[in-house]
């Protein structure tokens, strides 16, 4: 499947809230599922052979931060393939931790950065906030966070991002 492909998968499951993030790591051809990890670690993307990679989700996390790691380790499937190497996995930090299977120290900081504003992007489209705030202005974080089954956080911070 090449980028265009990839790309109008994750534009269609991002025409509404909340985003289907299972839905679409699968489409995008990544087998998805949740693992009992060390708390500490979020999630994992593994190379399961040539063309084929899977993402764990830590199954004892908040389905909240299970979503977002999703949406994470998406983001490094489309913007680092060529970095992955075996597989890595992220911390509660999203950073590539020797606590878990993988350290990849070619996932470094600026790659993480980019995959937490892939995720934040993906699961919080600005047209669809801005849809949301168009039809209540005074409508809060609280709300919609509920809506994108995003934390309170992270919805504020995509909010303050506007």
């Amino acid at each position: 499947m090449n980028l265009s492909e990839q790309l109008g998968i994750i534009n269609r499951h991002m025409e509404k809230a909340p985003v289907d993030v299972f839905g679409m790591a699968n489409e995008l051809g990544l087998n998805c599922h949740f693992a009992y990890l060390e708390d500490e670690i979020s999630g994992m993307l593994e190379k399961v052979s040539e063309d084929s990679y899977r993402v764990t989700a830590n199954a004892s996390h908040p389905k909240t931060r299970q979503r977002f790691t999703v949406a994470h380790e998406i983001g490094h499937y489309i913007l680092h393939r060529k970095l992955i190497g075996d597989g890595v996995d992220d911390n509660r930090a999203y950073r590539s931790t020797e606590l878990g299977k993988y350290h990849n120290t070619a996932i470094g900081p600026k790659q993480e950065t980019e995959a937490n504003k892939f995720a934040a992007s993906v699961l919080m489209p600005i047209a669809l906030i801005r849809g949301e705030l168009a039809e209540d202005p005074t409508i809060i974080a609280d709300i919609l966070a509920h809506k994108f089954e995003v934390s309170k956080m992270a919805m504020q911070i995509r909010m303050s991002n506007l």
